[in-house]
């Protein structure tokens, strides 16, 4: 639903970069009779605010969608524990791992779709078909049947992978019509809403669990989801220049002739394949090496406690130094705490480790979306390159964790040092790839 922004900032000067002029293309710049008719009106422009009450309301809102769309699949690591010790004990961790690999990908990869409906004035369409589509799959979760894999994977990777896909990248994306400037903060603050989801649901899903049994451990995540997509789609506001002062996206094929937008694809791939494996198994790792429940549940809630600062802290140096400037070094820290896993055995290394992974980890969740603004070559096509980029980033997340499945076995004795390796190089993978 694109919003008419005809008369509004006839004060505002032309120079600023944030501004977008709205000028018919059939009028000539230097045509002498036009001229003669004496001084014409100030052309209405479409402005950028970089602030100001609306847009700091639809900052709040991507940060409710952010909570309960990234912020679950943060969370994933406690139905992973759960499924392979009580829920689907017939399947191996690597089948398990698909449900929570493929609900990722979902996540990322229907960007591909939602990106250019985006740019196309479909925002809030998506967002209420989105929320429906999540609250009633999660409520569907909750009446799965003891070792049914096929009802789980149904309700939790495909439903809710899809409903948060559609909601995802529109949510992200929308700030972008309120900063520029400011840009990588503000999508920066949203997206550490995903944190704030990590901690939440983890330890919610884990005491109810515990307390009250699954079903009731879904439908409490259903109710706290029901919330916040309500209270997000109240918030955000879409800010679309007039129709005819939008240029057209650009060509799948153009922007794969884009070389600095191919090359940053190709390392945010090879993150993506070794990133989730923390967020899946540091649960089920920490108590296979005899740390106690109390603090085993707990171990996402302090990764995504510590990824609150490192999707917020990065992005506030982003906007001064660069996105790619923070980025490289942040994903060469990220691959360097993987390998140091091998000598994560007690409670203090497991929170050490926790927080350093989830502070570090956390800006390239946080600096995606900002890096393909950056790469963007006008407002339109955010939207479509955003897009893309999930969908390869997605594609990653889909076959990474269930890789790891496979290398660290079934049990009872898992191989972690095969996952470990795995994931630790290809996290490096991503500042030797752009730096191509």
């Amino acid at each position: 639903m694109a919003e008419e922004v005809s008369g509004e900032a006839a004060a505002v000067g032309p120079s600023e970069t944030n501004t977008i002029v709205d000028v018919p293309s059939a009028q000539g710049a230097g045509d002498v009779a036009d001229q003669e008719k004496g001084p014409q009106p100030a052309q209405p422009v479409h402005t950028i605010p970089d602030g100001g009450l609306r847009a700091w309301m639809t900052v709040l809102g991507s940060w409710f969608m952010s909570s309960v769309c990234f912020g679950y699949v943060n969370g994933y690591g406690v139905y992973q524990t759960y499924y392979v010790e009580t829920l689907l004990p017939s399947y191996s961790a690597s089948s398990i791992s698909w449900i929570g690999s493929l609900q990722t990908y979902f996540l990322f990869a229907v960007g591909i779709i939602t990106g250019p409906l985006f740019d196309r004035g479909y925002f809030r369409h998506m967002m209420i078909g989105g929320s429906v589509l999540f609250v009633g799959t999660l409520f569907a979760q909750a009446q799965v049947q003891h070792d049914a894999y096929y009802q789980v994977f149904l309700s939790q990777a495909v439903g809710q992978g899809l409903a948060m896909g559609i909601l995802f990248l529109p949510s992200m994306a929308v700030i972008g019509h309120h900063f520029q400037k400011r840009r990588a903060l503000a999508m920066g603050i949203a997206v550490s809403g995903s944190s704030t989801g990590g901690i939440i649901f983890p330890i919610m899903i884990n005491n109810i669990f515990n307390e009250r049994g699954y079903v009731w451990g879904v439908r409490a995540a259903g109710f706290f989801v029901l919330g916040a997509c309500l209270l997000g789609n109240l918030l955000m506001q879409p800010r679309y220049p007039p129709q005819h002062t939008r240029p057209p996206p650009p060509s799948l094929l153009k922007l794969l002739r884009d070389p600095p937008y191919v090359i940053s694809i190709v390392g945010l791939f090879l993150f993506a394949l070794g990133l989730f494996f923390v967020f899946f198994y540091i649960q089920l790792y920490t108590l296979t090496q005899g740390i106690s429940d109390n603090i085993s549940f707990y171990t996402l809630a302090f990764v995504n406690a510590a990824s609150v600062f490192g999707r917020t802290v990065p992005n506030l140096f982003a906007d001064k130094v660069g996105v790619f400037t923070v980025l490289i070094p942040s994903s060469l820290v990220t691959g360097a705490l993987v390998f140091a896993m091998f000598g994560v055995k007690s409670v203090g290394a497991v929170v050490v480790f926790c927080l350093l992974y989830g502070f570090f980890s956390g800006a390239y969740v946080s600096l995606l979306t900002p890096l393909m603004a950056v790469l963007s070559d006008h407002f339109a096509e955010m939207g479509i390159r955003m897009g893309f980029a999930f969908a390869c980033v997605g594609l990653a997340a889909l076959v990474g964790t269930p890789i790891d499945g496979a290398l660290i076995g079934s049990g009872p004795i898992y191989s972690w040092w095969k996952a470990e390796v795995f994931s630790g190089v290809r996290l490096l993978s991503l500042q030797r790839g752009i730096r191509c």
